[in-house]
């Protein structure tokens, strides 16, 4: 697009006719409040009926005027002329009208000429793209940018890589949304089962184990029932009966420790032969007392030392029957006792005193069970808490590797976004030269990759730039989004004396009409041809 010929009636500072022709690269002089921004004005306007911003109530009449009028000749980029008059009354809405080559018509008949009123403001209007908010020129600029087949970015990754992300995600993002929410989820439960083993910790350091204890009555308790129920029993053996079992037990005893005193006599003095023929140089035969020789000397000490051995086996055998006898003669004991001539007085006094200790010992037994079955609860409350701890470790071990999985799928992913976005975006940065765009941040707190959309000039930002810095920032955009949008409207380069080092025209001027405002002070408005005047100068 092209604009040809201005012509304003009480239009901002003029109240008057005001009009001009505009050129390839037209020159706009004069000192301040000369009406220099006033050209721009009367483009936005004549196109799209507002201000520089996009405001469409704001009143741009002469202050003095009722009515201002924009006039606009222009050529498309089919290299078409057309003819565009916009008028407005202060007052009367009803009286307003847009005139296009000589016809009525509409805003949006119009707007075929400039498509996105948005992009038509960033890019005739220097100020308007670098004003917005990063997530606004972020959706600009994505608009106007090719779409990008992510599984072309995919296929460069390696294979070690692609086995990470298992598959060409469909939607990026979201699925590094999902890969942050397992991550926080898995790191959770982490962090819950270190809580649970901590707990399980603090129950085994906190428990303190008692030493069992040991009910040493029981034998006590079991004579006393025994007597007990014999007296209960009324049992019918005899006194005589039952004194001739137990002498029979006592003539038993007897006679097992007669012959167990006899067999430890008998190993004792086998044990002092055994010994002595073991160690006498010369050996002699314990029967017949002839010389042994070597050989009848071994088999002699070896016949001796199994006779020893049956011996031994022989006294733990006649020792467990001994055990055995005095623990029946013990329960026989008892019986006889209860058999003792009493009278029936003495008998229920007897009785009663039975029940009273086997009640007392019973009592005492039963204590010393809670206290070891407390004890044994402790033992098992620990041994669960040990286990717990095992377990939990081992659940830690299998989460720890998860995350570890999920932060590598992450770093991939993130990855992919990445190199996604630079090979959406190279489209419009080969356009730039010293200009550079940020468009995503890692946060800090979580490593996570965030879309952003930050302007740098020579790698500063648009804050910390000098005036002319910023002027050359803003051009490059609108020549950027002019080329990347395919559009070709005119460029306006307003303040160009603040920019004496850049040479606008030769990087901006392929094909694309350029508007150059600069002040000269105490100077009328002044428009011309750019390179008609420069040539003037030269001749000059």
């Amino acid at each position: 697009m092209k604009i040809n010929y201005i012509k304003t009636i009480g239009f901002r500072k003029n109240k008057e006719t005001f009009e001009t022709n505009l050129y390839d690269i037209t020159s706009i002089t004069g000192g301040n409040t000369k009406g220099k921004t006033n050209i721009l004005y009367a483009i936005i306007w004549g196109f799209l009926g507002t201000n520089l911003t996009g405001d469409e109530k704001e009143w741009l009449g002469n202050k003095n005027s009722d009515d201002c009028l924009v006039e606009l000749h222009f050529t498309d980029n089919f290299n078409i002329p057309h003819i565009l008059v916009r008028y407005k009354n202060k007052y009367d809405n009803s009286k307003n009208f847009i005139m296009l080559d000589g016809k009525t018509a509409t805003q949006k008949d119009i707007q075929s000429f400039y498509g996105d009123k948005k992009l038509f403001l960033s890019i005739l209007n220097p100020n308007y793209f670098i004003s917005k908010k990063p997530a606004e020129q972020k959706e600009l600029l994505d608009k106007y940018l090719p779409e990008i087949d992510i599984s072309i970015v995919y296929d460069k990754l390696d294979n070690t890589e692609k086995a990470l992300l298992e598959s060409c995600p469909k939607n990026i993002l979201e699925f590094i949304s999902e890969l942050n929410e397992n991550k926080r989820i898995t790191e959770t439960k982490i962090g819950n089962l270190q809580g649970k083993i901590e707990y399980a910790q603090n129950i085994i350091n906190s428990t303190v184990i008692e030493e069992e204890k040991t009910f040493e009555k029981a034998e006590e308790l079991k004579f006393a029932r025994m007597e007990l129920s014999s007296l209960e029993a009324e049992n019918t053996f005899t006194k005589t009966r039952q004194e001739n079992i137990v002498n029979d037990l006592n003539n038993q005893i007897a006679d097992k420790e007669k012959q167990i005193q006899d067999l430890t006599t008998n190993m004792k003095a086998g044990k002092q032969k055994y010994l002595q023929l073991k160690a006498e140089p010369v050996s002699y035969c314990p029967t017949c007392k002839q010389v042994l020789n070597p050989e009848g000397k071994l088999i002699t000490i070896n016949n001796m030392r199994t006779e020893l051995e049956i011996a031994f086996e022989s006294k733990q055998k006649l020792d467990i029957e001994l055990m055995d006898l005095k623990s029946k003669h013990a329960t026989e004991r008892c019986k006889l006792h209860a058999l003792e001539s009493k009278s029936n007085l003495e008998r229920e006094k007897h009785i009663e005193e039975l029940r009273s200790q086997i009640q007392e010992l019973e009592q005492e037994q039963l204590e010393i069970e809670r206290f070891n079955s407390s004890i044994l609860s402790q033992k098992h409350t620990i041994d669960g808490a040990e286990n717990d701890i095992s377990l939990f470790s081992s659940q830690i071990m299998e989460c720890s590797k998860l995350l570890e999985n999920i932060k590598e799928t992450k770093d991939v992913a993130q990855k992919l976004y990445i190199n996604y976005i630079e090979e959406k975006m190279k489209f419009a940065t080969k356009h730039l030269k010293n200009v550079s765009i940020k468009y995503y941040k890692v946060s800090k707190e979580d490593g996570v990759i965030k879309e952003d959309f930050i302007i740098l000039y020579n790698g500063n930002e648009l804050k910390s730039i000098s005036r002319s810095e910023t002027i050359a920032t803003s051009l490059e955009l609108c020549n950027m989004l002019n080329i990347v949008a395919k559009t070709n409207f005119p460029l306006f380069i307003d303040d160009s004396e603040s920019c004496a080092d850049y040479n606008f025209i030769e990087d901006y001027s392929n094909g694309t009409q350029i508007l150059i405002a600069r002040v000269e002070k105490g100077k009328d408005l002044t428009i011309s041809d750019y390179k008609t005047s420069e040539a003037m100068q030269v001749a000059a």
